[in-house]
């Protein structure tokens, strides 16, 4: 079901035919509303100028008390959407491909111009049995991580929930909420090789975070991970993130 904004309530629609410029998506289960709803709204408003009353109306439009959602609103130029979709099967682990080339992204600060092409790159690391692909540009220092096609990415390094740093990144709400929900969050520059080395989680609004159990190489080769007890587990703090 799609929704046009047409300046005064969401009314029903056919599909819009151009791509989107800007999207956001979050889970509602059983009705309720998860904890980062609030964040969506914020990360799109702050990409689109004059959305408010849309926004306000998407986030009171009213939702079945029964099975899990993925609303996603959408901006297409001027013309404001909401698209309300089932929440396809959530996963409780992630295996990673590592692309042989670096990110191909346009504007990677902007959820919604590359669409299109974080599609591609999921569909080829499928097609290796694979969840999503890592991204990565090219660095003095090697291979320098920025987040996965779908899913931001986070490793533990002695005891800490660190998070890439990195200048060609989405601003996650799902690292976002958690680095200010868990104490002794850190970011520091990593390369794919020291990523390898650590235990890695992938985290996205729709599978939370997840312990990332394997890698893929770029020519379709399997490649351990390492995975350890942390403090925390992904299912805890993906509980937290979801409901508070």
């Amino acid at each position: 079901m799609i929704y046009r904004w047409n300046g005064a309530r969401l009314v029903e629609c056919a599909e819009p035919s151009t791509p989107p410029d800007v999207v956001d998506s979050w889970v509602q289960r059983d009705g309720h509303r998860c904890a980062t709803e609030a964040r969506h709204r914020e990360r799109f408003a702050a990409n689109v100028p004059g959305a408010g009353e849309f926004l306000d109306a998407v986030f009171a439009h009213p939702w079945p008390t029964e099975q899990a959602w993925f609303p996603r609103i959408e901006a297409h130029g001027h013309d404001l959407y909401l698209r309300v979709r089932p929440a396809p099967p959530v996963r409780t682990t992630t295996v990673l491909w590592i692309p042989p080339d670096p990110d191909p992204r346009r504007v990677p600060g902007v959820k919604g111009p590359d669409l299109a092409v974080l599609g591609e790159l999921r569909r080829q690391a499928q097609s290796f049995g694979a969840d999503d692909a890592l991204l990565w540009t090219p660095d003095r220092l090697g291979r320098l991580v920025a987040e996965a096609a779908n899913s931001a990415v986070a490793w533990w390094e002695d005891d800490h929930l660190m998070f890439p740093q990195h200048p060609g990144q989405l601003p996650s709400v799902t690292a976002g909420a958690t680095a200010d929900m868990i104490s002794g969050v850190g970011s520091r520059p990593i390369t794919v090789e020291e990523l390898m080395a650590c235990p890695v989680w992938a985290g996205s609004a729709l599978h939370g975070w997840t312990e990332v159990v394997g890698w893929v190489g770029p020519a379709g080769e399997c490649l351990p991970a390492v995975r350890a007890d942390t403090p925390m587990t992904a299912e805890q703090v993906s509980t937290l993130l979801r409901w508070g």
